[in-house]
């Protein structure tokens, strides 16, 4: 089974599960007049929203080059993060805002007996989803894999809530239904931290930001020890949906052919995509190693101003 599959087929099984769970449990608030309740089922349904978004955002990923997208349809996939973390914070912060008006205007014991059994169904169920989808996004280091499998947890932390609160009221009666609201706040304020945290980090991708220094350095270390590369600068790197862009300029002997230095530039993008998988292209600018072109840059491309002034042997 292809990746992309594994991707799909996850997703798809978590749409199904969360259509199914999510209507059982607003039927249940309903029928047993439980808010906590019909508002996880509500969250349930939602997260069909993600799945969709997520489905998509894959399917579109994986289109070939076209006449209108020279370079791919990869950044879908980051889009497509960018609306899950967006609905994500949104439900979030409604379900603080509603937690903080249900405890001002008080809340009513339910039939928490039998809303505490669909509950903890869901519970269980949505957590070995997030489980297994996160095993999925680390196989395939897929970043909207794993904000999907996120929202598969805030969906069982939403049903941990509510079981804990449900129990309070099933136990102590009305004076115990503030644990609603309460456990409400803790967990929509935990939600709001990591649908942040995925918002944010899809508008860094869409802006291509370079990604974490541990991954660039990582890139890096695949170009000397290339026979024939004397040096590079002006190295940089892009997160494109779940793979990665590279760039650089490589210098050679200026002495070699046009052909020796091609094959060079070519070993050096092999090295880096066996090594890197999640790499999906890598442009080679081929410079001659003389003193107009040999200069040692980081990651901004700017000069450091010591090794611009040194002799070239001292470079």
């Amino acid at each position: 089974m292809s990746l992309k599959s594994t991707a799909t087929q996850i997703t798809w099984i978590g749409l199904f599960l969360n259509l199914i769970i999510g209507c059982i449990k607003v039927f249940g608030g309903w029928a047993l007049q439980s808010k906590a309740l019909l508002a996880d089922g509500a969250h349930s349904l939602l997260d069909l929203l993600t799945d969709i978004a997520v489905l998509v955002g894959l399917s579109l990923a994986s289109k070939p080059e076209d006449e209108n997208h020279h370079y791919g349809h990869h950044k879908f996939a980051s889009f497509a993060k960018f609306c899950v973390g967006g609905m994500l914070l949104l439900f979030s912060l409604g379900l603080v805002v509603t937690a903080l008006i249900d405890y001002r205007s008080g809340f009513g014991a339910p039939k928490a007996g039998d809303a505490v059994l669909l509950a903890f169904v869901s519970l269980v169920l949505k957590e070995a989803l997030f489980w297994w989808t996160r095993h999925v996004a680390r196989r395939l280091k897929s970043d909207l894999l794993m904000a999907n499998a996120w929202h598969h947890r805030m969906d069982s932390l939403s049903s941990l809530g509510v079981v804990i609160a449900l129990i309070g009221v099933w136990l102590g009666g009305e004076n115990w239904a503030f644990l609603d609201d309460a456990v409400t706040l803790v967990l929509g304020g935990y939600l709001i931290f990591e649908s942040t945290k995925i918002f944010l980090r899809a508008c860094s991708d869409l802006l291509d930001a370079a990604p974490e220094r541990e991954i660039v350095e990582d890139l890096r270390e695949h170009i000397l020890p290339i026979q024939g590369a004397v040096a590079y600068h002006d190295f940089r790197v892009r997160r494109v949906g779940d793979l990665y862009e590279v760039d650089l300029h490589l210098q050679v002997d200026p002495e070699i052919s046009v052909e020796a230095g091609h094959a060079i530039a070519r070993a050096v993008k092999r090295q880096m995509c066996e090594k890197h998988p999640e790499v999906s292209k890598v442009l080679v600018h081929v410079e001659p190693a003389n003193r107009e072109h040999i200069m040692n840059r980081g990651l901004s491309g700017q000069d450091i101003s010591e090794e611009k002034s040194a002799p070239i042997g001292e470079i």
